[in-house]
């Protein structure tokens, strides 16, 4: 899934509450909005609507999991990339900022990279201090090559953690707007219900939120 899809449906939710989709006044709609914006499913459960509040519920729980499943595989690729730094590189990568270990994947040693950095930048070049805290040296092209890859794969997991967070965010928005506009009115014969219904559409490659509102 990409951020402009996780953040357009995160736009969407928001111009229905800008809509008037939730009610101003605080009456059962508003405290079903804020209980399921607190717990995704609480005001459908509150409301009686069991079907969706169990929706909102796994909906809610896999997201968390999937976060959770997210970070872990990140940690794991981060420490293989570290270990595999200092194993080919005999590169200290304790403590390091993300452009030291970026730069690691993509100059031999810390040599050329002070002679780019000056040859770029002139005397304002931020260069390396010489000393074996900040040194490397690859044993190998294919090797420094190969760390690159190690690191570019666990900062995808990194930013697809990211992304789910952004999920998490939108099932919040989505019950809270779907508990205040349930209603336990009965309708007239004829009439349409006039409650928002959801579904998440799972794809190949993505997470399709869907909403549906009779008129």
């Amino acid at each position: 899934m990409s951020v402009a899809r996780v953040w357009t449906t995160t736009l969407l939710c928001m111009a229905i509450l800008a809509t008037g989709a939730v009610p101003a006044a605080a009456g059962g709609g508003a405290s079903r909005f804020w209980r399921s914006l607190v717990i995704p499913g609480w005001g459908q459960h509150a409301s009686e609507d069991q079907g969706n509040a169990m929706r909102f519920i796994i909906t809610e729980a896999t997201l968390w999991a999937s976060y959770a499943g997210l970070r872990g595989v990140y940690g794991i690729r981060r420490q293989t990339y570290l270990t595999y730094a200092a194993t080919h590189a005999g590169a200290q990568t304790t403590g390091k900022s993300n452009v030291f270990l970026d730069d690691l994947g993509f100059y031999a040693n810390q040599q050329q990279h002070n002679l780019f950095a000056l040859v770029d930048d002139g005397p304002r070049a931020e260069v390396y201090a010489d000393t074996p805290e900040f040194s490397w040296e690859w044993d190998a092209d294919n090797s420094r090559e190969r760390y690159r890859e190690l690191r570019n794969s666990a900062q995808t997991m990194e930013r697809n953690a990211l992304y789910v967070t952004g999920l998490i965010v939108v099932n919040h928005l989505v019950a809270a707007v779907h508990a205040a506009r349930a209603s336990n009115d009965v309708q007239p014969p004829g009439t349409a219900p006039s409650s928002v219904t959801f579904d998440w559409k799972w794809q190949p490659e993505r997470l399709d939120l869907v909403l549906t509102r009779p008129f």
